[in-house]
């Protein structure tokens, strides 16, 4: 843990001393002078942090935080609660720095700033990534959820697209499809075609991941209308692999996974394509019973 320093700790108490004297009230001053006294916390607050009293800070910033709550300034409370909940990282308080970003987040969306609570909720994940990915799923999707509501289909792809990563990684392969899923639609959404045709492929990839040859296979054929990518160079090396996973086809299964569109794709997509097994001729896209899979059965949806 970092040394203290003594001399900016001093410094923030006489702030916190400051806030005190303005939140008293006496026989001549009957209200508290919140608004000085939120100033004063805050100057102790940034005093705390350069001193290394990381907790300090921490209850400062909530200490703010309410009393601009008493002062129904909600946009501020929420970006006091949100600074209290980045400083939690530094001492490795994730629980807590979670619940203090949601409430953040909670209090922008009250605000009306769905936008600014989103990327709040961005932060958290990326927080909770390494220590809770479960965690860091939920946040992302509940990001794309609020950013929703402003309509913004792209900013909803990447935090579901988030989301679809770190599922994929956990090898929570069925969700992952389904964040893939939405993912997609977003994008088509905004027309960002180019992103895409790279999730396109993911989702081809996590389906032959799981040894589903007949879904990776009808996802395909069900994105071959889509603006862009019938024609493309991504349709096309698709193609290859679904041909060459069908053949049983190693050599030509992985010429195909060795080409630059599959070494590039996003780290998650790489790791499948890298380690991807090409199995015996299966013969046909069959479900387990032998029996043969109709393509209007997924007619529903891009995949």
């Amino acid at each position: 843990m970092s040394q203290i320093n003594d001399k900016k700790f001093n410094e923030a108490m006489e702030h916190v001393r400051n806030a005190e004297k303005y939140m008293k009230t006496s026989l001549f001053k009957w209200k508290p002078d919140i608004d000085s006294a939120i100033s004063e916390y805050q100057k102790a607050a940034t005093a705390f942090r350069n001193a290394k009293s990381i907790h300090k800070a921490k209850e400062t910033h909530i200490k703010v935080a309410e009393l601009q709550q008493q002062m129904n300034s909600t946009f501020h409370a929420a970006k006091s609660y949100e600074q209290a909940g980045l400083l939690c990282k530094e001492n490795k308080e994730y629980d807590e720095a979670c619940h203090l970003m949601m409430m953040a987040s909670r209090m922008f969306q009250e605000h009306g700033t769905p936008d600014t609570a989103a990327l709040c909720l961005d932060k958290a994940g990326k927080m909770m990534e390494q220590v809770k990915p479960g965690r860091a799923v939920e946040l992302y999707i509940k990001a794309c959820d609020v950013a929703e509501i402003e309509d913004r289909p792209r900013n909803c792809a990447e935090f579901i697209g988030k989301a679809a990563r770190l599922l994929i990684n956990t090898q929570r392969y069925e969700e992952a499809i389904n964040a893939l899923q939405r993912e997609m639609e977003y994008y088509l959404a905004a027309e960002a075609y180019d992103k895409l045709r790279k999730v396109i492929m993911g989702q081809v990839l996590v389906h032959l991941t799981r040894d589903d040859y007949v879904a990776a296979d009808l996802c395909f054929k069900n994105c071959l209308n889509l603006p862009e990518f019938g024609s493309s160079e991504e349709a096309g090396a698709l193609e290859d692999l679904l041909t060459a996973y069908d053949e049983g086809d190693d050599e030509k299964g992985r010429a195909t996974l060795n080409l630059p569109l599959f070494k590039y794709l996003d780290n998650a997509f790489a790791k499948l394509a890298k380690g991807l097994v090409m199995p015996e001729s299966i013969g046909g896209a069959k479900d387990k019973k032998g029996m043969v899979i109709k393509d209007d059965e997924f007619a529903d949806g891009l995949c």
